[in-house]
């Protein structure tokens, strides 16, 4: 790249306050019909699958387009769009560009993939103690990948949590997973433990425990009045835990809307949901036992099928014994004959039966989710790492077919989806049906959305920011401009004071004793700015700039939007093609915490969009930056 960083900001491309500018206007909006005007509105509703064809575990790559015939509800369907999508070659010796200290950029010498990955750390679904295993696991895959595997992080307990936007540099993502506020245990007690279930069965075992005279320690009444409470306190909870489950998957699918292409969310938990599927003449759904879980469940499905999201749930207990055999079961002092610990209606039996089907419930339940989103579960495999490998590296071999169904009515309805490969018998993974509701449309959340931010930019032109739809937090970087950041901190409770500031830059902040001030450099790559040349050798242009500090939550902490004007004279001209645009900003963020800093540039003449996202947690302080 021809860009470096100066210590100086050139006179003449100053940060200057949108509100003193002409109003920006959204990228590509549609102009608004008149109202004396008919206007033709035309809604075209297309249903998309990725459909990953192997033969004995490989890939079979090749196939066109006549070899594939769909049916939904039976009824078969014309494919309207196919396309075959396969891993695209990493240049030769590709390196990632090491930057100097509290430097970064926006390049990456990897091509888009067809597919990304999101690796999902699950603590509402999964025991502490195999919280531990699950990070150390990912972990240990992030060590050994190779750089180009596009990656996200997110952890869930009661909520959704951000680790790591999308990136190619296995370093990056594996510093994020290791930052000690990233990698914490989190005991949200949603999820009843194998502990507390076996303490449940021995508290009703020492209840039962003969006294004499025929008697038990408890009445029956009182035995099966325990009973029901915890079997009701447990279901309770359970379903509170489905509730918050399938809210925090809305929210990653509605995140995973915002771009193209598959995703693979890669789900280390230890009981998802569960759920079961209903098939009636070609017709059939979900079904969870709850009416308020099963419609929150159809809508989560709907989602992730609109964000074209396949989930791969992955159990992180690996192979593990039957809780019988540890050393927090105590068997009642009542089951002491070898006919009460081994025989078929014995505690202990009844115990070990009890465990497994809950087990295969748990594994069904994942197969199923696996199975209604194109993806596939694992279960009983202890090297965690080894299946995030296998998952990364099979799925970017896959068809993507589009239809318009023959049946236009969103009744709201499931309706199975078959896809059959002429041919061999070849094994197909693919979601295998959608419900006939909006939520299911591709990109239906975005369509929303920018029809709500249309409207706003027509009733108060320029409130909308033209960066907004590239600027939420983990999205993929965008490369159409390049450029580079240097970010760097005062101390805590000071002005964010350069050692060498630019005649013009702006006055410095004061973010006060509980906030750190940051400051930020620009370098832009002039080839990629649209900068108009004058009669007299000048060259100008427009750039909108916008920062945006977010936390772990993706709540926004700090946002600023600028309209720069860019001028510059013919005798600074070949210097600034040698140097880069150089822009300066600052702003102030809580000192406490985890946040994620997040820049965008667009053009305004040619419409190019650069974005760039780097965690503050990064940045090297002063102190240590000066060793």
């Amino acid at each position: 790249m021809r860009l470096f960083l100066a210590s100086i900001v050139l006179a003449g491309s100053n940060l200057i306050l949108q509100a003193q500018q002409p109003a920006a206007q959204p990228v590509q909006a549609p102009a608004a019909p008149q109202a004396d005007q008919p206007a033709l509105r035309v809604t075209a509703r297309s249903v998309v699958i990725d459909v990953i064809v192997t033969n004995n575990g490989k890939p079979v790559t090749g196939l066109k387009k006549d070899a594939f015939t769909v049916t939904e509800a039976n009824a078969p369907q014309t494919i309207s769009f196919f396309e075959e999508n396969t891993p695209t070659p990493s240049p030769q010796s590709v390196q990632i560009p090491k930057m100097p200290t509290d430097v970064f950029t926006n390049f990456s010498p990897f091509p888009e993939p067809p597919a990304v990955n999101i690796l999902l750390l699950d603590a509402l679904n999964t025991n502490t103690d195999n919280q531990g295993w699950a990070h150390k696991q990912a972990l240990q895959f992030l060590k050994t990948a190779k750089p180009g595997n596009r990656m996200a992080i997110f952890s869930m307990d009661l909520g959704l949590h951000f680790i790591q936007g999308f990136n190619d540099d296995p370093a990056v993502l594996m510093a994020a997973l290791n930052n000690k506020k990233n990698n914490e245990v989190a005991n949200v007690g949603a999820l009843t433990s194998h502990s507390e279930v076996l303490n449940q069965q021995n508290m009703a075992g020492m209840m039962s425990q003969s006294v004499g005279n025929g008697g038990t320690a408890a009445s029956a009444g009182m035995i099966s009045a325990f009973n029901q409470f915890m079997n009701e306190n447990n279901l309770a909870q359970n379903i509170d835990r489905m509730q918050v489950t399938l809210e925090n998957l809305q929210r990653l699918a509605s995140f995973l809307q915002g771009f193209p292409g598959r995703k693979n969310i890669i789900w280390f938990a230890e009981r998802p949901p569960g759920i079961f599927v209903v098939n009636s003449g070609g017709l059939g759904g979900v079904q969870t036992g709850n009416p308020a879980l099963g419609d929150q469940m159809s809508r989560t499905l709907a989602m992730l099928a609109a964000a074209r999201a396949a989930i791969y749930p992955v159990e992180p207990t690996g192979t593990s014994v039957n809780g019988v055999y540890t050393a927090e079961n105590i068997v009642s002092p009542s089951n002491s004959s070898p006919s009460q610990m081994t025989g078929l209606g014995s505690a202990v039996v009844q115990q070990m039966n009890a465990e497994d089907q809950a087990r295969n419930g748990d594994q069904a339940n994942a197969q199923i989710m696996a199975d209604q989103s194109g993806g596939r579960a694992f279960a009983n495999i202890n090297s965690l790492a080894d299946i995030i490998d296998k998952i990364t590296s099979t799925s970017s071999n896959f068809y993507t077919i589009a239809y318009t169904p023959t049946n236009a009515n969103m009744d709201g309805n499931f309706r199975n989806i078959e896809v059959k490969v002429a041919g061999a018998k070849y094994q197909l993974a693919y979601r295998r049906g959608y419900f006939a509701v909006d939520d299911a449309l591709p990109g239906s959340s975005l369509a929303v959305r920018s029809q709500e931010l249309q409207k706003l930019n027509q009733k108060t032109p320029g409130a909308v920011d033209p960066l907004l739809p590239f600027m939420d937090l983990g999205m993929p970087q965008s490369e159409q401009i390049l450029y580079k950041l240097r970010v760097y901190p005062a101390q805590a409770g000071t002005p964010a004071v350069a050692s060498n500031p630019a005649p013009n830059a702006p006055p410095d902040i004061t973010p006060g004793k509980d906030k750190t001030a940051y400051k930020i450099d620009f370098a832009i790559d002039t080839s990629d700015l649209a900068l108009t040349p004058a009669p007299d050798g000048s060259h100008k242009g427009k750039v909108n700039i916008t920062l945006v500090v977010y936390d772990r939550y993706g709540n926004i902490v700090n946002h600023e939007e600028h309209l720069v004007d860019l001028s510059f004279p013919p005798d600074a001209w070949a210097a600034i093609q040698k140097a880069g645009v150089q822009l300066h900003a600052q702003l102030a963020v809580p000192t406490k915490g985890n946040y994620w800093l997040r820049t965008g540039i667009l053009d305004r003449s040619s419409h190019k969009v650069g974005t760039m996202e780097i965690p503050l947690g990064s940045v090297v302080p002063l102190q240590q930056a000066a060793k």
